[in-house]
């Protein structure tokens, strides 16, 4: 099941920003080994603090997190626009009313334990989400820094980013990408998002688990 948060529900649906906040702390910081400011156990940044993010969140029926992501319109501050800057030679501009910045895309370390809430799965169920929340909202694109390791898991899920720029070697292998909101790339997300579950509830050892998204 698919949820949206924002701030003004922090207090009303405090488990849930405790789960998304701490299974960021656990992937971020302790699984990639990200310079990321965790207090409290929480991964949490000036962004969530000071802006008005919109979260996206899978949930099984117990009401426990499986996955979640942050947007925030490219029109006012972004990680882009500063702290990611940094990692680019190349010149990009990324401001619109109609593109979003997508980060802390993230499956909660517990997501691939149980057959259909596989890390593959939670995946494709928040890109599945925010193709059709982009839709319904008069999002165009997303926006979004991934590592060209996930380039291939993008392609099975369904939903290919065009890439903006690379960054510089002593970086990493990062690219800048610019995902197309579509009726059809939400179709194709959806079929494959049913396939996987279907792959998943009959044989779940045959699924492999992409720990997070990829998208930073």
């Amino acid at each position: 099941m698919l949820r949206i948060l924002t701030r003004d529900m922090f207090e009303t649906d405090r488990r849930a920003f405790d789960e998304m906040f701490r299974a960021r702390a656990a992937i971020f910081r302790d699984r990639l080994g990200w310079q990321v400011d965790v207090r409290d156990e929480w991964e949490r940044d000036r962004y969530d603090e000071t802006e008005d993010p919109v979260y996206l969140v899978t949930q099984v029926p117990s009401g426990a997190l499986t996955g979640s992501l942050r947007l925030l319109p490219t029109t006012g501050a972004t990680m882009l626009k500063s702290e990611f800057r940094q990692f680019f030679d190349e010149p990009f501009d990324v401001d619109s009313p109609t593109t979003w910045e997508c980060t802390r895309f993230c499956v909660h370390p517990l997501a691939g334990q149980v057959d259909q809430n596989s890390s593959r799965t939670v995946a494709t169920e928040l890109l599945s989400g925010l193709c059709d929340l982009a839709l319904d909202t008069g999002i165009e694109s997303i926006v979004g820094v991934y590592d060209a390791a996930m380039i291939g898991v993008y392609r099975r899920i369904g939903w290919r980013p065009t890439p903006l720029a690379r960054s510089r070697p002593e970086i990493g292998n990062l690219y800048v990408g610019l995902w197309e909101v579509t009726a059809e790339n939400g179709r194709t997300l959806r079929a494959n998002l049913s396939r996987l579950i279907e792959q998943t509830s009959c044989n779940p050892g045959e699924v492999a688990a992409e720990r997070h998204g990829g998208i930073r």
